[in-house]
């Protein structure tokens, strides 16, 4: 990894905020430039939430992402590049049996069994049509030992592994797994991205809990589109596709 490519930052509020207004101000920056906080005061994650993480145990970082072939249609692309390096960098670290345990939580968490490792938030510049570039954010859960009660779900790659990680390493990691996937990306084939993010979804076979505005019902995931959509098929074969926030995956 080429080590210029990296900016270290003590406390922000938002690394995801920060590397905008540098982009917003003028500033030339990489691909892959990464901006890596110490601490973030108020990481934000999708729908809203925050990502909390003590010092020295989690990588937050964001990310930027240039493609001259993007269009804002096929945006939710970038996200799956994102999951899916992220899933790798994690499977870098465990045994084959604790990589059968790794899925993608729709748009975007990384889980391992029904806990989470790490959540990713995306934002985009669009001219147009065309996106002139993405912001990754992505929070890691590296040696955490333990989470506050609000975070009942979160899991830490050491709590699964019994070993500590150097966390930057497993950002090198991480951009080792993700220049290998960026070549195809960048000239437009999204397919194999695609394939790898339909075969590690989160509740991928089967009937689960689900619920909408109308309330809970059982549901098995048929598809995500292009666009991100959650096509979800009722026990009643009834289909309906969801964007972001307009349904929830319930405990069982």
């Amino acid at each position: 990894m080429d080590t210029s490519l990296l900016e270290f930052i003590d406390q922000v509020e938002s690394t995801n905020t920060y590397l905008m207004q540098q982009i917003a101000s003028g500033r030339t920056l990489p691909q892959l430039h990464t901006v890596v906080c110490r601490q973030q005061t108020a990481g934000r994650g999708m729908r809203g939430n925050t990502w909390t993480s003590r010092p020295g145990d989690s990588l937050t970082f964001s990310l930027l992402l240039r493609s001259e072939h993007l269009l804002g249609k096929q945006q939710f692309a970038v996200s799956e590049l994102a999951a899916w390096s992220v899933m790798r960098t994690f499977a870098y670290y465990m045994t084959d049996e604790q990589k059968t345990k790794l899925t993608v939580k729709w748009p975007n968490d990384i889980f391992y069994e029904d806990r989470k490792l790490s959540g990713i938030l995306i934002e985009h510049s669009l001219t147009g049509q065309q996106i002139d570039y993405s912001v990754i954010g992505i929070g890691m859960n590296i040696n955490d030992e333990a989470f506050p009660p609000e975070l009942p779900l979160a899991v830490s790659l050491r709590m699964i592994t019994g070993r500590n990680l150097e966390p930057m390493e497993v950002l090198i990691r991480l951009h080792t797994e993700l220049s290998a996937l960026l070549p195809d990306f960048l000239l437009g084939r999204y397919q194999e991205v695609h394939r790898h993010y339909m075969k590690h979804l989160y509740r991928r076979e089967g009937f689960h809990l689900f619920t909408d505005v109308d309330g809970q019902f059982r549901a098995q995931i048929k598809d995500v589109t292009a666009e991100g959509r959650l096509v979800l098929q009722r026990e009643d074969a009834w289909e309906r596709a969801y964007a972001f926030k307009e349904v929830r995956f319930d405990a069982e």
